[in-house]
């Protein structure tokens, strides 16, 4: 055939496809001279359709980086962990500052009414030591009458917790109630909050004794020039008192 007849064939075919298909064109070539008799034909398919060319272009970027859509869903789930881990941190910390203020809020009211309560026991004068408050009183009274009075002030008779209060006692030189007693049962003493009386370190030689006769006692420091000075005597008996009110500032 020649090669008039041949792009004629060719010709024909490009223009009898039919449009809505993608257009495509075989070209055929030769064989370059000294190959043998007969030509070799190439068939080259070209892409008249623009539209079909990006679509196959597409598809075939999409093949060749599957991972990029991977990444970006990566990437967005690691900044919204990130705006997440921030939300919880900023949250805590609110919660955390509210909460400080509300206990420091708490903390200035009581002390606020520890100040005002601690005024009204020291209206007629008190003493310190270590973390108590002290009234001494400058009158007498039984026993009973001594420790409403120290009710009367928010507070109740003396509690001996150790050598140094016993001595800071000692030192008013007076004979003064504190806040012991066998009332509930004779030979059992208590303190004024209900505890037991766990030491006899601080007893006068020979006391508690009972040689005032049978019934119930309360305690005073009668030898209050020594360090052991307590003594049992009649509730009824007439002496100074002493309270005591604790504190935690």
């Amino acid at each position: 055939m020649s090669c008039s007849n041949r792009e004629m064939e060719m010709h024909e075919y490009i223009y009898d496809n039919d449009p809505a298909e993608p257009k495509q064109m075989e070209e055929t070539a030769l064989s370059a001279p000294g190959e043998g008799d007969e030509a070799e034909e190439r068939a080259v398919v070209i892409y008249e359709d623009s539209d079909y060319y990006e679509g196959h272009k597409a598809a075939t970027q999409r093949a060749v980086n599957p991972g990029r859509t991977s990444v970006r869903a990566q990437t967005l789930c690691l900044l919204l962990l990130c705006v997440l881990l921030l939300a919880g941190i900023i949250g805590t910390g609110l919660h955390c500052r509210i909460r400080l203020q509300t206990h420091s809020e708490s903390w200035a009211r009581e002390r606020q009414q520890t100040l005002v309560e601690l005024s009204d026991f020291c209206r007629d004068g008190c003493t310190s030591f270590n973390y108590s408050f002290y009234y001494i009183s400058s009158g007498k009274k039984s026993w009973d009458d001594s420790r409403e009075d120290c009710r009367g002030r928010g507070a109740d008779l003396v509690i001996v917790n150790s050598k140094e209060e016993q001595m800071f006692i000692n030192s008013a030189n007076l004979v003064v109630w504190i806040g012991l007693t066998d009332r509930e049962e004779e030979g059992t003493w208590r303190w004024v909050d209900g505890s037991a009386l766990n030491s006899t370190v601080f007893w006068r030689k020979g006391r508690p004794n009972g040689q005032h006769g049978g019934g119930a006692k309360c305690v005073d420091n009668y030898w209050y020039s020594e360090e052991r000075s307590w003594n049992d005597d009649y509730c009824t008996r007439q002496h100074h008192w002493i309270c005591e009110r604790m504190t935690d500032f």
